[in-house]
């Protein structure tokens, strides 16, 4: 079985507590899949090349958390009871959908597309629950456990989503049909980090061109909620990315920008490691 997530330590360069994580940046479809949908539709939901693209962040002292698996397969960025009852062959006390699942796009989607439905069967609790225990939980796991640890030996932790989102909303998202800006940044409106630290990477990109906007659609999914405590010393942000700024959106491919994108990334990254390493005392 393919691990379900890789971990990028720091190359060449002293150890700070920051710590990127991209949780839909797989492609892998396990055997058990058994989707009824073509690749392309797949492939909608793929934050491609994201792990990529902020890899310098670990020639930086920090962390990068990526997932293997397809969040066509299980999302990473949803809570593990957002479960929506009718993908299911039977009833189960443990879905507690959201408005994610009340749009096709819960822990397990109903829809790979508007009206395209992800499968032609119902699934069983025993499908359900290996995905949550051999992909879900691991990455999560792994996640929390980085994140305690870097804390510990700290006493705080900054922590990055890093998603990419296509460059007009689909009939699934919030704001269908809307041409997006190219970053939005996420922070619950100012309750999963210190306003600061949101203001670093905005002016960051900014500084290199880039329209930026925050929490507006996007104010941060399940990870950014569910690890972020500003009261603790402990921050997390969303970043979304416009695919169209990097890639070919239809042919999922690298773009003629995306070495010029990576090095303006590299810079949003050594402006955030500056910024966390201050805050320790480095």
């Amino acid at each position: 079985m393919k691990s379900a997530f890789s971990l990028l330590t720091p190359i060449e360069s002293e150890e700070i507590p920051l710590v990127f994580d991209s949780p839909h940046s797989g492609i892998h479809c396990p055997d058990d899949f058994n989707a009824q949908v073509p690749l392309e539709f797949i492939k909608s939901g793929w934050d491609a090349f994201i792990d990529d693209i902020w890899q310098p962040i670990t020639e930086k002292g920090g962390y990068l958390l990526h997932a293997n698996f397809s969040r066509m397969y299980i999302d990473p960025n949803r809570a593990p009871d957002d479960i929506d009852p009718a993908l299911l062959d039977e009833s189960w006390d443990r879905c507690k959908p959201t408005k994610y699942s009340d749009r096709g796009m819960g822990l397990i989607r109903r829809y790979a597309l508007p009206g395209k439905a992800m499968y032609d069967r119902k699934l069983t609790r025993e499908e359900v629950t290996h995905r949550i225990d051999h992909y879900y939980s691991p990455y999560h796991t792994q996640l929390q456990t980085l994140l305690d640890d870097l804390y510990t030996r700290h006493q705080g932790v900054w922590h990055v989503d890093c998603h990419s989102m296509k460059s007009v909303g689909n009939g699934m998202n919030i704001d269908a049909g809307i041409a997006r800006p190219d970053i939005i940044l996420g922070d619950k409106d100012g309750q999963s980090a210190d306003p600061e630290f949101v203001n670093v990477i905005a002016q960051a990109f900014t500084h290199k061109g880039y329209k930026v906007v925050k929490n507006t659609p996007y104010k941060g999914g399940y990870l950014v909620s569910n690890y972020g405590n500003v009261a603790a010393n402990r921050h997390s942000v969303q970043i979304e990315v416009n695919r169209a700024l990097y890639m070919n959106e239809k042919k999922f491919e690298k773009n003629e920008n995306y070495e010029q994108f990576k090095r303006d990334t590299s810079f949003v990254a050594q402006q955030l490691a500056a910024y966390v390493s201050a805050q320790v005392g480095k």
